[in-house]
């Protein structure tokens, strides 16, 4: 199948166009336009791809008028504008999700809020301006973000797994758990014994769930004539400089180690750098592996060995899940699936 729009360039698609585009019924292709309440996760996805190869558009007004909603989402990042410009993750979790509301005719509004008066401002637009429901990524505990949101009666889902608060808020995440066990998996066999993980943030996924999901790792493998064990961990906040920062003290404490894990690309080419700095070669004498997969990591040298997290189907599962919630209310948890990406810096010889 190819990607060409309609056969006929002079005529608008229409919604029976996107549904013979996706196999589906063109109940299925309005029910999706209209917030996909009683539409599968495959069929979603299918009328998103539909959507973007037919050059289909919405008549939002006659939409709006019907169903009494303003079509806004808001995409609230809780990060200062320098550290979301210079994060790719945001970039990229930004374009996604953009274009998956576009396919649903439905606007984005992009708020940052990295600070408690950027919290508050966000607060009072949420409350003033009408939109829909709203998107979460990086909440900082201390501004109440999830707990601002709901008291304003908004449909809400964030992006990874809220700490703590998983039974309260929906969300969409990659498996992190998943993501760090196949790291792990991956360094023992490539000879890893004396391992440093470089985690996020506590508060965050990358902060709990990868760095004690491969832990657990680590500790449960049966590694013949050998015991492998992480012997340090440090916290980052994802930043390349956290990242040379932690690896900087986890080698004045433990300058054998022979393998390093770091819960993001950005913290593990900080951890490289710190790595060359102090005369280790990587992936001579230490192995890295990051996660995410984002800008450069398959570019940058060395070409770094990362968990790949497929942006566009969280994007894609975030804006179904935010429908369900705003059409019926009804709250979902969906775990996206991970792939290992094996590159140059675990690679020897």
């Amino acid at each position: 199948m190819t990607g060409a729009r309609s056969e006929n360039p002079t005529r608008r698609p229409t919604i029976s166009d996107v549904a013979r585009r996706a196999g589906v019924s063109t109940g299925t292709v309005s029910r999706y336009l209209n917030g996909g309440h009683w539409v599968s996760a495959e069929s979603s996805r299918a009328v998103t791809r539909a959507i973007r190869e037919t050059g289909y558009v919405a008549n939002s007004t006659a939409r709006q008028l019907r169903t009494g909603r303003s079509g806004t989402v808001a995409f609230i990042v809780d990060e200062p504008p320098a550290r979301f410009f210079e994060d790719p993750n945001f970039e990229a979790l930004v374009r996604e999700v953009g274009q998956a509301l576009a396919a649903r005719d439905q606007t984005m509004v992009l708020l940052l809020a990295g600070d408690e008066d950027s919290a508050q401002r966000a607060e009072t637009f949420l409350r003033t301006s009408g939109v829909d429901g709203a998107v979460t990524a990086s909440a900082q505990p201390e501004h109440h973000l999830f707990e601002r949101i709901q008291a304003a009666n908004i449909p809400l889902v964030n992006v990874g797994s809220p700490a703590g608060l998983e039974d309260r808020i929906a969300f969409v995440a990659a498996d992190d758990r998943e993501g760090a066990r196949l790291m792990a998996e991956h360094l023992l066999s490539r000879g890893a014994r004396e391992i440093a993980v470089i985690a996020g943030p506590e508060h965050t996924p990358g902060g709990t769930l990868r760095p004690g999901a491969f832990v657990e790792a680590v500790e449960s493998a049966a590694v013949p004539g050998a015991d492998a064990r992480v012997v340090a961990m440090e916290h980052g906040d994802y930043s390349s400089a956290s990242g040379q920062e932690a690896t900087a003290a986890v080698l004045a404490a433990h300058p054998g180690i022979d393998a390093l894990f770091a819960a993001n690309d950005r913290m593990a080419r900080g951890a490289i750098e710190a790595l060359r700095t102090a005369g280790r070669s990587v992936p001579g004498d230490v192995l890295v592996g990051g996660f995410d997969d984002s800008a450069g990591s398959a570019t940058d040298e060395p070409r770094l060995t990362t968990v790949r997290q497929d942006f566009r189907r969280i994007a894609e599962e975030l804006v179904d899940a935010l429908g369900k919630q705003i059409d019926g209310g009804v709250r979902t948890n969906v775990i996206v699936p991970v792939q290992l990406i094996v590159r140059d810096s675990t690679t020897r010889g």
